[in-house]
Parts: C-alpha cells; structure tokens; sequence
C-alpha cells in the first residue's frame, strides 16, 4: 500500500495543519437542532440529514476549505450539495471495492497515520490529538483515511498500472522550466581569503599577501593547503581550504563566475568577492546527474500520477452512478 501513500497522504494533512487555527476559533452551526430526515437514496443506502451535517466538517477540511463558510447561508447549501455528492460516490466505491474483492486492511491504515505523524515529526498521540483539534472523531478521520486508501486501489486498477509515461513527464518540465540540464558540471574547490578589514594595512596588504601566497605555492616552496590551514581567514581554513564539491547556483555568484572559468589544477587570484579577496584552485571536475532537474521531474512525476488518478476515479464514479439507483431529495 505504500505507493499509495504518497499520492493522498500530504494534501490531507497539510490542510489540517494550516487550517488549525480557523477551526478552532469556529462556532459551528451544527450545534443547532437539526430535523433529521432522508437525503438520498443510493442503490439499498439511504443518507439521512444528520448524516450530511456530520460528514460536512471533515470533507471540507479534506478538501482545504475553511469550514467557517458553514456558517454562511449563502454558501452553506451549495457546500452540503458538493459534500452530499461526495457521500454518493463514498457508498458507490464501498459497493464496487466488494464486487471487486478489494479491501483495505486495519495495519495499511496504522502505516498511513505513521507516515504523516513523521512527516509531521509529530509522535502517534501528537498526531492524534491534532486531527481532535478539530473536533473530528479519530476514528472518524480513520473512516477517511480507508475510503481514500480504497479510492487509490480502485483508481490504479481502473489506470490499468500504465502510470505517467516518460514523454509526459518531460513535456510538463519543458512548459514549466524549458529544456533541463541532464547532467551538471560540479568542481571540488579550495581556497584561501583574506579580508581586507581583518588585515592590518587593509586592502593592500591583504592583496601583497596573497600574491606572495601565490608565488610561493607555484614556486614549490609551500602548498596551498599548509597556507590556507595557517593564513586563510575563510571557511574550509582547517581543510586545507577546501570547501567542498558544487554545481551551478550552490555558491553566490560572484565565487561561481570565477570558479567556473577554470581548469582543473588551474590557480587563480588575488580575486575580488564580496567575501574578501582569494586565492582559488579547482580540484576536480565530474559531470554528475543535475539533481535540482531530478528532483522537479519527480515532483512533477507525482503531480501527474495524482492528477491522471483522481481522472480515473472521477470516470469510474460517472459511470457507478449512471448504473445505480441514485434519489437525491437534498
């Protein structure tokens, strides 16, 4: 079940967390007496008014919206009609899930709440008494979680397990960020700073320094990394001045337009940042997978997956209801 979990699981607890605050300063109109009578009719089920009303403060947080529109007549009709279509397609899927010996078991539903509660970095009785804040019963919310879990089985049977194609996935990167990098040039870098405001005499015998730093290293009587460990006022000063391995827009862009101009083994400087002034060499180049183009094309990748199983579902549910005795008297 976990690759399902993926698909459903941070919308719904996103909108928990950040619509927190709004619940809990609502004063809800489901208090008031309501008189209870039959809403629909689907198939042998029938939905009471009860039965919406309850159900109408978890399919809106669900679904991200305020619950304190509730409170508004003007919208609270409308709203119960979206959240009584949702009760419809609930008690069709439940019916289909049987016919097709789908099921969805007590520990799936565990694994689920455990990853959101650490995506959260919340304990299991943290994570519960935040779904009590707002004011939904935690077996309630677990009743949510199976139908959803259940929706995405039904849906990746109806897709058939084509998923997203390849094509797709780069076609919605290109109308997003235009044509990626597939690899990245990434250089290993070391240097030595010094900062003009840190030298006695300043700007100008911080450059003579460095330029006799340079005459040395390239004459063989010190090395860099002897140098940068006992002069250089940078970060990487104890590793030799070694600051580490970086692509494009890793470092600011001052550093980047120099160190990208280099070769391998290639000593520049005296060179102005706003850092101070360096000396810097490049220690090694690799061309690597560009991990930023990786980690958009897998956001995207999941986007369209989400997208094209919400498609099925909505189609599966279209054609549930067109087959079943559906009385709606709301």
């Amino acid at each position: 079940m976990s690759e399902y979990f993926g698909m459903i699981g941070s919308r719904v607890i996103t909108v928990l967390v950040v619509t927190i605050a709004a619940l809990t300063m609502m004063t809800s109109s489901a208090s008031a007496e309501v008189i209870d009578r039959i809403v629909a009719q689907v198939n042998d089920e029938i939905i009471t008014l009860y039965e919406l009303e309850e159900a109408a403060l978890p399919y809106l947080v669900q679904e991200g919206q305020n619950p304190q529109v509730l409170q508004d007549d003007d919208q609270r009709e409308a709203l119960l009609g979206d959240v009584l279509d949702n009760l419809i397609g609930r008690i069709l899927i439940a019916e289909a899930a049987e016919e097709m010996e789908l099921e969805v078991s007590e520990a799936q539903i565990d694994e689920w709440l455990t990853m959101m509660a650490q995506q959260q970095n919340m304990t299991k009785d943290q994570f519960r008494q935040a779904i009590g804040q707002f004011g939904i019963d935690y077996e309630t919310y677990r009743e949510i979680v199976h139908d959803n879990l259940l929706q995405m089985q039904i849906a990746q049977v109806r897709a058939g397990g084509g998923g997203v194609s390849e094509s797709e996935v780069d076609s919605e990167y290109r109308r997003r960020f235009g044509s990626p990098d597939a690899v990245e040039r990434r250089l290993e870098v070391r240097h030595i700073l010094l900062i003009p405001d840190q030298v006695d005499g300043g700007e100008q015998a911080a450059r003579q320094r460095l330029e006799e730093m340079r005459e040395q290293i390239e004459a063989g009587e010190a090395s860099f990394a002897e140098l940068a460990e006992s002069e250089s006022q940078g970060p990487g000063a104890e590793r030799g001045g070694n600051i580490g391995t970086f692509a494009r827009g890793e470092l600011a862009a001052s550093f980047e337009d120099i160190i990208f101009e280099l070769e391998v083994g290639e000593l520049t400087g005296p060179v102005d940042t706003e850092f101070g002034i360096h000396l810097i060499e490049v220690l090694n180049s690799e061309e690597a997978e560009n991990q930023r183009v990786a980690q958009q094309k897998q956001q995207i990748r999941a986007e369209l997956q989400e997208r094209e199983m919400e498609r099925q579902l909505e189609s599966f549910i279209d054609t549930l209801r067109s087959r079943a005795f559906v009385d709606v008297r709301f």
